[in-house]
């Protein structure tokens, strides 16, 4: 069973531990890419390293899977799209993403029916969740033109540089997905 897809203009893949670190952390080194999590930039490259060592355990143990989203006309990794807290019982997982400015709802309309139909055909799971900082609107209109239905909000759910932060959770269910 192959992790790795593509489409017309994108390759969807497993980052590469010892190939990769560059290329992401030149994406989350870009303080919007997660500010909807909310995760602080990293700012040295042996985070991304750290990074890509502790996705590959975490995915050795199916208990999460992150694709980077690499641009086949310039080999630029646009974005990283992951699925993590796996519920095999309950067959559902949460989504995250970090997007650079270059990809947007046209580019999620590429890439995102592959990863969600290879999670609801070929891993049988029922329901992806998403949870963003509240206020991250940019965020909320992606998901929504997707299909994702805004389930509502989680009080003070982490605590992020001294502040209290709020989550939005939004949901896909099978067959759901807006393209």
């Amino acid at each position: 069973m192959s992790w790795n897809f593509e489409t017309e203009q994108f390759l969807i893949r497993l980052p590469v531990s010892d190939q990769d670190g560059a290329a992401l952390f030149k994406l989350l080194s870009q303080s919007s890419a997660a500010a909807h999590i909310p995760r602080l930039p990293m700012t040295v490259e042996a985070q991304a390293l750290d990074e890509l060592r502790r996705i590959a355990m975490r995915f050795e143990t199916r208990e999460a899977a992150f694709w980077l989203i690499e641009r086949k006309s310039d080999g630029e990794v646009v974005a990283r799209i992951g699925v993590q807290y796996i519920n095999w019982m309950m067959l559902n997982a949460q989504l995250q993403w970090e997007l650079s400015a270059e990809c947007g709802l046209e580019e999620l309309q590429e890439v995102l029916p592959v990863i969600v139909n290879y999670l609801s055909d070929d891993l049988h799971l029922h329901r992806l969740e998403m949870r963003l900082r509240t206020g991250s609107d940019d965020q909320s209109k992606l998901l929504t033109a997707l299909g994702f239905s805004h389930e509502g909000t989680l009080p003070s759910q982490m605590e992020f540089e001294g502040e209290d932060i709020d989550l939005d959770v939004y949901s896909l269910l099978k067959g759901e997905l807006n393209i």
